[in-house]
């Protein structure tokens, strides 16, 4: 009798080969017979689960990007507010071999994307869904009386998302900290929330 097929792990299987090749070839050296190859599939099999290489591409663009977004935020989890901030900033940032390889890989489809209408459309719609959650836990830290005076939500929104992308770039194309790279991320994920906390009245939760 044969296995049945779970479609959804079977896709998540072939996203999961798809970014291990353009990790390690790029988006442009990126091809349906490598990723194939690398899922140990037929190129049938790749393309009835994802169509052809532009469809591969975007839906492994975006599933990267929900990846990231379900560790950021910890989907189901008990942080709010300028803790859940940070919290989604530390976990973005490639502090680690596992959100390193992440990074790289969002870097290689970022630059793809600026000869690749599809890909720029697709990373525009994930960064909506990125700002509604970011959006959350500005509200939530505003009604627990965490922010500064004078902070501007969508500047705020707009900074994180700047700085995730640029030290993913700096990190992993630049070479920049590659000695003592936790630390340095660390402290400026630690400043970036600090400037947002008011210095007066009750200390509101955080991380330590």
């Amino acid at each position: 009798m044969p296995r049945l097929v779970d479609h959804g792990e079977r896709r998540a299987e072939l996203l999961a080969a798809a970014w291990r090749v353009v990790r390690a070839r790029g988006v442009e050296g990126t091809t349906t017979r490598a990723i194939a190859d690398e899922a140990g599939c037929s190129l049938s099999v790749l393309a009835h689960f994802l169509g052809g290489k532009d469809d591969i591409l975007v839906a492994a663009q975006a599933a990267m990007y929900e990846r990231i977004v379900a560790r950021a935020f910890r989907l189901g989890g008990d942080l709010a507010g300028l803790a859940a901030l940070r919290a989604a900033l530390e976990a973005a940032l490639p502090f680690d071999d596992e959100r390193a390889a992440d990074a790289h890989v969002n870097v290689a489809f970022a630059g793809a994307a600026l000869s690749h209408p599809r890909l720029a459309a697709s990373r525009r719609e994930s960064h909506l869904g990125i700002r509604e959650l970011l959006r959350v836990c500005m509200r939530e830290a505003r009604e627990r009386g965490e922010l500064r005076a004078g902070v501007d939500d969508d500047a705020v929104i707009d900074d994180f998302i700047i700085l995730v992308e640029g030290s993913a770039l700096l990190s992993l194309v630049d070479g920049w900290a590659e000695e003592g790279r936790s630390e340095r991320l660390t402290r400026i994920a630690a400043t970036f929330v600090d400037r947002l906390r008011r210095t007066t009245g009750p200390a509101a939760p955080g991380i330590e």
